[in-house]
């Protein structure tokens, strides 16, 4: 098992965020690291043939933090802590998906487009107040988790996949009854611990850096040292809407829409239907007398054709969806009418209407207006594109950027100073943030020469047009200009050598038969004692994993913990057991709760047993999660 990508995010906003991003937390399996030298945009991700790129994963790093603001407001404070959580996240969600996805090409598993349609169409909460599927709630429902279509038609398809590869199997696990008194006892266990912290910044170090250890830093260290190519771009920006603002519709455009559309407008007459089905006309007459005597639809149906009520409920339905033998006869009747015997290739029907939904026709004139500004907005697309073409066929023929700009008298905006990761000196315009961080952005602004325009860059309402006018090249910064940041670097490195020399003292004192107590008191270290704690109760800032650590622990035997550059060195000093008198109710609950543990587990068990035979690679240096 690799520990770099098992890490569990404690802080709430974190976890909000991985939530929203739809991440999972199952353990992985063995994972190698390896580097390569190849071009700029490297795969760091890899399962067999299947590679994500740097520039894929930092697009979607930097998706998960917009989507995170949109929920929270711009103004969340995403520290690098909290990025290094989410990406570390998505790396394993990554890895897990691609999994899967290549066991289900092995298992010749795949979701058929008409599957995925069948189960949006029977969402409820894309369903209109009579039951129909409405595309127009679908796309209100994708703006606001800030999702495309085809976004969720994926995920869609992946989690259906995760669910019969994964989940499926390890469901319903019997987890034994008589467990649970035992297993209660072990939530309601206390333990007291002492530990001591070992932080290196609160050390002290008795010498100062030389200047053959500056030089030698500097030479060792180079590649930190340096400054990244940096470009100056101006862009124009063409909104759609502004590039096709006369576009009216006539009368027969607006005629062929609605016909076109006609689905959406008129809805037809709806009919809940209750229905008996027999083997012979004989026994289906008889059932037909008992209900002309005042007989329960329903009873008669249990007792005669063996049907449960939802076998008999056929639920609302349209002329268009019965058998054409019955559906004549149906859309025929009254209200509370009996309909039959009828005959057709499944035997003989009896049935009753039990609710007359009538046709809904919204008529032209009450959408007009909603459809001429869709198809505005259809045409005002084609017609930028138009625009687009003409802009570009003027690149092609060496048109310069004033000359673009002059011509559509568009505004002229400049970022300065931009890298390579969407960072920036300077920008002209709030709104653009997004657009220069963007990796069609980048990858334009880092593509081209100076004094050359870009192709287009598309967004979701216009088009962008980009032209370098200066570059900086990357190149190290002189040793006078980093020398503070080399006496931070070897600050911390002198702090990190003392602390793990008193670290390895520590242990061997302990391993000696010292106590804890004694040895903090030797290295003037403050000692903590904890008041009792059930499993799980937070201390010492210790995550879940290491808190698990902890109570594994045998009584007055130690545990070493490291968390960022703190080292905490505990010991259980005290068992507290307690009599426990759970309720039937309460010992269910804890059952349920440790099957739902063991179903996770032996998923993750799954997991790893599909990647054994797979190539499985991540580059944490490339990533930034080398530590």
């Amino acid at each position: 098992m690799i520990s770099k990508i098992r890490k569990y995010q404690d802080s709430w906003l974190t976890k909000a965020i991985l939530a929203l991003t739809a991440l999972s937390f199952m353990s992985l399996f063995g994972i190698s690291g390896y580097v390569t030298s190849a071009g700029k945009n490297r795969a760091v991700i890899k399962v067999d043939d299947k590679e994500i790129m740097q520039d894929e994963m930092n697009s979607k790093l930097q998706d998960s933090i917009r989507k995170s603001q949109k929920m929270f407001g711009e103004d969340i404070d995403i520290d690098d802590n909290m990025r290094k959580d989410i990406l570390t996240s998505l790396v394993k969600q990554n890895v897990t998906d691609m999994i899967i996805a290549r066991e289900a090409e092995k298992k010749g598993a795949s979701i058929s487009d008409e599957l995925i349609e069948q189960i949006i169409a029977t969402q409820p909460e894309f369903m209109d107040a009579s039951g129909k599927f409405n595309p127009e709630l679908l796309r209100r429902q994708l703006s606001y988790f800030d999702m495309s279509e085809q976004e969720y038609i994926d995920n869609l398809r992946k989690n259906i996949l995760s669910r019969h590869l994964v989940y499926s199997p390890v469901e319903n696990i019997a987890f034994p009854s008589f467990m649970n008194s035992y297993i209660a006892q072990i939530e309601n266990q206390q333990k007291i611990f002492s530990y001591v912290t070992i932080d290196p910044q609160e050390l002290k170090i008795d010498r100062d850096i030389s200047l053959e250890e500056i030089e030698q830093y500097y030479e060792d260290f180079a590649p930190q040292f340096e400054e990244p190519e940096k470009r100056d771009v101006s862009f124009i920006e063409l909104k759609i809407s502004d590039l096709a603002s006369d576009i009216t519709p006539d009368e027969d455009e607006i005629e062929a829409y609605y016909q076109a559309n006609i689905f959406e407008y008129v809805i037809p007459e709806q009919r809940n239907v209750l229905q008996m089905v027999f083997d012979d006309e004989e026994t289906a007459e008889a059932a037909l007398s008992e209900i002309n005597q005042g007989k329960d639809f329903y009873l008669v149906a249990a007792q005669k054709a063996n049907q449960d009520k939802n076998t008999t409920n056929l639920g609302t339905v349209t002329a268009d969806s019965l058998l054409p033998e019955l559906s004549q006869d149906i859309f025929d009747a009254k209200l509370n009418q009996i309909v039959g015997p009828i005959n057709s290739e499944f035997g003989w029907h009896i049935l009753k209407v039990v609710k007359i939904i009538p046709k809904k026709e919204t008529p032209l004139s009450a959408v007009k207006s909603k459809i001429i500004a869709t198809l505005q907005h259809e045409q005002a697309y084609d017609h930028a594109l138009n625009t687009i073409t003409e802009i570009e066929d003027m690149i092609g023929a060496g048109a310069t950027f004033a000359d673009i700009t002059n011509r559509y008298n568009a505004k002229l905006n400049t970022v300065k100073g931009l890298k390579e990761d969407g960072s920036y000196t300077s920008l002209s315009g709030k709104n653009f943030s997004s657009l220069i961080s963007s990796p069609d952005f980048l990858d334009a602004a880092f593509s081209y020469n100076e004094g050359e325009v870009s192709q287009t860059i598309e967004t979701d309402d216009s088009f962008i047009f980009a032209s370098v006018t200066g570059i900086e090249d990357a190149h190290i910064k002189d040793l006078t200009s980093v020398r503070p940041e080399i006496i931070k670097i070897w600050t911390e490195n002198e702090k990190s050598a003392i602390a793990q020399e008193i670290i390895n003292d520590i242990v061997a004192d302990l391993d000696s038969g010292d106590e804890l107590a004694d040895i903090a008191s030797r290295f003037n270290l403050k000692l903590t004692t904890t008041k009792p704690l059930k499993r799980g109760e937070s201390f010492a800032k210790l995550n879940s994993s290491q808190l698990a650590e902890a109570y594994q622990t045998p009584l007055n035997e130690y545990k070493i913990l490291s968390s960022g550059s703190m080292t905490t060195v505990i010991t259980p000093v005290k068992i507290i057991n307690h009599l426990v008198s759970e309720s039937p109710s309460q010992l269910d609950s804890i059952n349920t709760e440790m099957r739902h543990d063991l179903e996770e587990s032996m998923a993750s068990e799954l997991i790893d047993s599909y990647a054994k035979d797979m190539d499985v690679r991540i580059k944490y240096r490339l990533l930034g999660l080398e530590n």
